[in-house]
């Protein structure tokens, strides 16, 4: 059977690699993962090898690909990192981080450090040295260290 499938592949047109880099490029957009685009673009390179090397056998044909897309991924995402338009979101599995930025009120404080209220949430907090607040006081999230917060008076 696995001879089967690497023959069928051998007698395939480049036509066949440039259809499959454009299904996986057009699935990209609807799906907008930036994982599909890679296979994509390895695709249409294999396309690209094919016109200049007709005959290759299909197993070749399958290991060129995996390693093009591998290849392309890690290219991909280098040119990303550092020609990208801007840091990549670092929020996005951390939830205090999420808060920065963000109001919140004061429910208990001493000496510096209390909890603070936000969307019904209670979050321990610090206050940089020499603030103090009183309990029900906004404050201002300004910094996150693992579940506790750091906060400012407004």
């Amino acid at each position: 059977m696995e001879a089967g499938l690497f023959s069928w592949i051998e007698t395939l047109s480049p036509w066949w690699w440039i259809a499959l880099g454009v299904g996986l490029g057009a699935l990209e957009m609807v799906i907008s993962s930036f994982i599909l685009i890679w296979p994509g673009i390895a695709a249409i390179l294999m396309a690209i090898i094919l016109w200049i090397a007709p005959g290759m056998q299909g197993e070749l044909q399958i290991a060129l690909y995996a390693a093009l897309t591998i290849g392309s991924m890690f290219a991909g995402r280098g040119y990303i990192r550092k020609f990208g338009d801007g840091e990549p979101e670092t929020t996005l599995n951390n939830r205090t981080e999420q808060l920065v930025g963000h109001k919140a009120k004061v429910v208990a404080f001493d000496l510096g450090e209390g909890h603070i209220e936000l969307n019904g949430l209670r979050w321990s907090a610090e206050w940089p040295e020499g603030q103090s607040a009183e309990v029900g006081q906004v404050v201002k999230i300004v910094a996150a260290d693992g579940m506790s917060v750091q906060v400012e008076n407004i």
